[in-house]
């Protein structure tokens, strides 16, 4: 018989029927891309797995639906002949396809035309990258069981990766500004950058955490041109490096615990992310690379790594100038004959471009904190600098131009002992007011120009940094200076110098516009908002007087029998500069979020108040003030919040296993090891001005105290006076020419030139005619303290005044800052 023609020949059992050759596998092998045995009612890897087993009535082809492509295509046809030819919609499309076009391209002018080519192109790269992942086409609705919810509220569909696809969706930014399209997935703009990012949820906390509590300290992003851009495929590319700068200083701040972040892997995330900024940010010369290494030297310093924030803050003084940031972009008369190369295009807006004055300035800033806390010189000079003050932070998120006035850097050139810088140029001087006249001209021209600038577009964030530039000043043009005290010449000049200082200090505080005077933004007397920059410039103002008068109210003992210094006042300043600070400090930690981080340079200036108060105890036995421990207690809070919500109680296993403090609490334990060691050591002298060898990353048992001098014996060449109801020493010391005193008349009124017999009078020796100047009853009583009983707790201000407009939005220190 023929085997072809027998039932139970080969062919019968090897040829299926029909129906099972058509039948598809079922979902569960589909989806776990296993072979289905297609057995019913269920499978060999469904029985297996004890999954449900189901199957579809029939095949569904693979890959695009059919015509899918050539539809796209052409319609990308279509529209190019209307861009070469010209031609109107409708005789290409029917009307309401017409409407749709004329509304996506904008009367089919060239770049609406783009516009929409791009978005076609985008649709197919998303049909080409369903297709590599082996999704079907259409993903299902967006409440299906694979989705998340953003912060924002906007309803987020996860892949396969991780990763949310950001569909069309909206959000209102936290500067109140307009809705922004998120129009294109992360996925779709490279895997490899993507792959290093943390997922969506997180990427979204890390980057609403970072505007909240990091930006008001370094105001460089605008929140909503960066949002924007980062929801740009082609925008987004150079932020990567600016993501992870967020990553590496606001990601413990995030609230890792939602998302099952321990302490361990948080610290990889950060480290991983800040090898990738500095790695990436050196390879070319770009805003967006200085603004992500600005991030990187903030968090080095507050986490107390010093080592590693000096070299990228030299970098970055460097690197701005490449960039032609420390100038504006302007022409003033004359150019070089050698022009510098641009390696920068042009700003396309002015919020663009305030940008990148902001960016320079907080460069500024860390320049001029990294001389004060170390003692080294500062990198950007009056050379270098000819900047604008940043705009008002209020009107710069709302993109309202405003003009702001010139900042003046002092030439570090007339720093030397012996020149008077009494006629240094304003600090709002102009680009054609120059410093290279001499002083009689400069006398006479700052004379003529009485009209005062223009000082209602700038912020809180501006008025920081003047006094940070102060602090600097006091750095550079006093402390730095070398000074041989048995030379009566150099004494004298050396205190001229301290006299012209103080007059700068007390008249920047004395002009402080009268909303600026206090820090606290709210116009409701039952609120109390603090703004970060603006306590922070009046923090260090207090700091300016306590380096400059510290020196002068705790002198050596080799200083003595030279000339008479009023010593026991400028102790009496020191101190009530650093119980205001305490006040300030204490107020600002009460009045703000518990887990918002606060800046390294708040935290210098807690640390020199409470210095100059351990000082004082020990140089004039004195009861140790209550303020001392306070501020030592305000730097553990300052620690507490600077770890985040991780690492604010580490386990003591992770404690021993961390390798560097952070700077609060360095400073904290410095202090309570200064007091242990004068407790412990009768003989124990602290230095005045040993704080600039703190900020290390050396332990405390390995740190060895300089040889001190010892306190000098109050009867041997000293009068005693009191100042403030509180008796001292009065040290003979002396100093320079009358030229360039001036005392404001506010602070002079009613007072009398009548002076202490024990002083004496004016003689023709230069040291003892500066000496008697200094003990002037009228320069004594000059106000020179910030405290918080003379700032302006009312809330009279009206809207046109006040910088937060509507309210809508905080003051510019806090930019992007809500409570």
């Amino acid at each position: 018989m023929d085997s072809a023609n027998d039932p139970d020949g080969p062919s019968a059992v090897a040829a299926p029927s029909a129906p099972e050759i058509e039948k598809p596998s079922c979902h569960g092998c589909r989806k776990r891309k296993l072979k289905c045995s297609r057995e019913l009612p269920t499978c060999a890897h469904c029985r297996r797995l004890g999954a449900p087993c189901v199957y579809d009535d029939k095949r569904n082809k693979p890959g695009v639906k059919s015509g899918a492509i050539e539809s796209l295509s052409r319609r990308i046809e279509v529209l190019e002949n209307a861009v070469l030819k010209g031609d109107g919609l409708e005789g290409m499309f029917g009307g309401d396809e017409a409407a749709s076009g004329r509304s996506q391209i904008g009367n089919n002018t060239p770049g609406g035309v783009l516009s929409l080519l791009s978005t076609l192109c985008l649709e197919l790269c998303k049909h080409n990258n369903t297709l590599k992942r082996g999704q079907p086409a259409d993903n299902g609705p967006a409440t299906s069981p694979g989705t998340s919810r953003g912060l924002s509220g906007d309803v987020e569909t996860a892949s396969p990766d991780g990763f949310a696809a950001w569909g069309q969706t909206r959000r209102m930014d936290s500067c109140g500004n307009p809705s922004i399209e998120l129009q294109l997935p992360p996925q779709d703009v490279g895997d490899a950058q993507l792959s290093t990012l943390p997922p969506a949820a997180l990427l979204e906390d890390i980057v609403t955490v970072y505007f909240a509590v990091i930006q008001p300290w370094i105001p460089i992003l605008h929140e909503t041109r960066f949002r924007t851009r980062m929801r740009d495929p082609e925008q987004l590319p150079p932020l990567f490096v600016v993501i992870h700068g967020m990553i590496v200083s606001a990601l413990r701040f995030a609230h890792p615990e939602g998302h099952a972040l321990s302490a361990e892997e948080l610290d990889a995330m950060i480290k991983r992310s800040r090898s990738i900024v500095v790695l990436n940010a050196m390879d070319s010369l770009t805003v967006e690379n200085l603004q992500a290494l600005i991030m990187i030297a903030f968090s080095d310093i507050g986490n107390g790594d010093a080592s590693r924030a000096w070299s990228i803050v030299g970098s970055l003084t460097r690197t701005v100038e490449y960039l032609q940031l420390t100038v504006e972009p302007v022409t003033h008369g004359t150019e070089p004959l050698l022009k510098p190369m641009v390696s920068l295009p042009p700003a396309q807006s002015w919020v663009e471009e305030e940008e990148r004055r902001r960016v320079f300035w907080n460069i500024f800033n860390l320049d001029r904190f990294c001389s004060v806390a170390t003692g080294w010189n500062t990198s950007l000079t009056a050379d270098d600098v000819l900047r604008r003050l940043p705009a008002d932070g209020g009107r710069w998120h709302k993109g309202e131009q405003v003009m702001t006035p010139y900042f003046g850097i002092w030439d570090r050139a007339n720093a030397k002992i012996g020149n008077s810088i009494a006629f240094l140029p304003a600090d709002y001087s102009s680009p054609d007011q120059t410093q290279t006249q001499p002083a009689a001209q400069q006398s006479s021209t700052s004379a003529q120009s009485t009209s005062a600038p223009d000082m209602s577009t700038v912020g809180a964030f501006a008025y920081c940094i003047e006094a940070t530039e102060s602090l600097s000043r006091v750095t550079t043009f006093f402390l730095q200076q070398r000074i041989n005290f048995n030379d009566r010449r150099e004494v004298s000049s050396w205190l001229t110098r301290f006299k012209e200082l103080d007059l700068r200090l007390i008249h920047w505080k004395m002009f402080l516009p009268l909303q600026w005077k206090d820090s606290n933004i709210s116009r409701q007397p039952e609120l109390v908002e603090m703004d970060p920059n603006l306590t922070l410039a009046h923090a260090t103002h207090n700091t300016s007087m306590i380096l400059l008068h510290q020196r002068v109210a705790y002198p050596p003992a080799d200083w003595a029998n030279i000339v008479r210094l009023p010593s026991v006042w400028s102790a009496d300043t020191c101190q009530n500069a650093a119980i205001e600070t305490q006040n300030i400090t204490a107020k600002y930690l009460k009045y703000t979020p518990k887990d918002s981080p606060v800046a390294h340079q708040f935290a210098f200036c807690a640390f020199v108040a409470a210095r100059v108060l351990l000082v004082h105890w020990r140089y004039y036995a004195h009861e140790l003030p209550e303020a001392l421990w306070l501020l030592v207690d305000s730097l553990d809070e300052m620690a507490r919040r600077w770890r985040g919500r991780l690492h604010g109680q580490p386990s003591a296993s992770f404690t021993q296993q961390r390798r560097h403090r952070c700077l609060a609490e360095t400073y904290a334990d410095h202090l309570r090891d200064l007091h242990q060691r004068c407790v412990a050591d009768p003989d124990f002298s602290v230095d005045v001005l040993g704080y600039s060898t703190v900020i290390s990353n050396k332990s405390l048992q390995q740190q060895q105290p300089a040889p001190q001098p010892q306190k000098p014996q109050a009867p041997a060449y000293a009068t005693h006076r009191s100042v403030g109801g509180k008796e001292g020493v009065g040290l003979l010391l002396g100093h320079s020419s009358t030229q360039g005193v001036h005392y404001p008349d506010s602070q002079s009124a009613g007072q009398t030139t009548t002076q202490p017999a024990q002083y004496g009078t004016p003689t023709d020796d230069e040291l003892s005619n500066i000496s008697y100047m200094l003990l002037d009853q009228r320069f004594l009583d000059m106000e020179r303290v910030i405290s918080l009983d003379n700032m302006i707790f009312s809330t009279g201000l009206g809207s046109n005044t006040h910088p937060m407009g509507d309210g809508s939005m905080p003051l510019d220190g806090g930019d992007g800052y809500q409570h």
